[in-house]
């Protein structure tokens, strides 16, 4: 038996240890391969060239934008919000666009205020160039389905407030766009960034159709941090106590058969355990209508808590049916499929 026992825990343990470390889906460093870089004069001299080359081709109607975030703070899970500190940038060269009418809008704007207000040429074309820095507390949409290994997008939506897609368009260098190597998110890892120029429709005429109907359709830009959870940190606070529960169910398979009400009491008390621990995992995020990884391992541990429970239960009535030899095959078999199970049934859970 002691054979068997050790065989079983080895299983388990190699169980946790597989899933812990196997199939981490990234780093949590901060790498943006098309940063600005102007750590030597050779990157400073193409970045300049870059900026020149993108500027002779902008059009009239639109307005190079850009973004260059500082920090992050108040994240709060629960309403999917967070505080961004920001600099955003125009530059445009059509003296009868208005491109400053801006609103950031998925976020109430905390402040705003203008660093810089230049002008710069270009073959003889002249630049307005515009740079704000902006405090806004960002309202994002959260998806809990990969709990608590969970990978969430904060972003910043910018669109004008008066011109349409037909009157100004926004045009971005992905390269300006980034991130300062300093931004940090308590508890989180910030993985990587992108930005974006997208269009947004309206439908409606907000009250009115004038004769001029301007369209409905407005540029957007749009620049999102992707942020996870610490992955083996996370791992480990779920997978070590699912471990504990496991381990507690499985050692009464090797308490003797005519100990009913000690194995019982054993694989009845995990159950508590369980869904106390469930409570609690869940505890950390909002209520969601769907069913989360955590939910998903929980369930899977209820039904491991419940085969359990059947199988001892089945061994009892073997045994007072005077079959007390099939009651003990029963009980080997367990001793080395059920770590099994477990480890199939939970490592189908992280392949969804």
């Amino acid at each position: 038996m002691n054979k068997y026992m050790k065989l079983s825990f080895a299983l388990l343990i190699a169980a946790v240890l597989f899933l812990a470390l196997s199939n981490r889906p990234f780093r949590g460093d901060i790498v943006f391969s098309d940063d600005l870089n102007l750590t030597s004069d050779a990157a400073y001299n193409e970045n300049m060239l870059k900026d020149r080359a993108f500027l002779r081709n902008l059009g009239t109607d639109e307005v190079k934008v850009g973004a260059y975030v500082l920090n992050y703070k108040n994240l709060n899970i629960g309403n999917g919000t967070c505080t961004v500190d920001f600099y955003f940038w125009l530059l445009w060269s059509n003296p009868d666009l208005n491109p400053l009418n801006f609103e950031v809008m998925n976020a109430s704007v905390d402040s705003k205020e203008l660093i810089s207000e230049e002008t710069a040429e270009v073959d003889g074309r002249e630049f307005k160039w515009y740079n704000y820095r902006i405090v806004a507390t960002t309202s994002n949409d959260f998806n809990f389905k990969n709990y608590p290994l969970d990978r969430q997008k904060i972003s910043i939506e910018i669109e004008d407030k008066e011109l349409d897609a037909s009157q100004l368009k926004y045009v971005i260098s992905t390269y300006e766009n980034s991130l300062d190597s300093r931004a940090r998110i308590q508890g989180w890892e910030i993985s990587e960034k992108a930005c974006s120029i997208t269009t947004h429709k309206y439908d409606t005429n907000f009250g009115f159709t004038p004769e001029n109907s301007s369209s409905s359709i407005y540029s957007r830009y749009i620049f999102t941090t992707l942020i996870s959870r610490p992955y083996f940190s996370s791992m480990l606070k779920v997978m070590l106590p699912l471990t504990v529960i496991l381990s507690l169910s499985f050692i009464s398979f090797f308490l003797s058969l005519d100990k009913y009400s000690q194995r019982i009491s054993l694989a009845v008390s995990t159950v508590y355990t369980s869904v106390a621990f469930h409570i609690n995992l869940s505890a950390a995020i909002p209520q969601v209508s769907y069913l989360t990884l955590a939910d998903r391992l929980m369930i899977s541990i209820y039904f491991m808590l419940a085969v359990s429970i059947v199988s001892i239960v089945s061994m009892t009535v073997l045994v007072d049916s005077q079959k007390e030899a099939y009651a003990k095959k029963f009980n080997r078999l367990l001793i080395f499929f059920y770590p099994l199970l477990c480890f199939l049934i939970i490592s189908a859970q992280f392949s969804r």
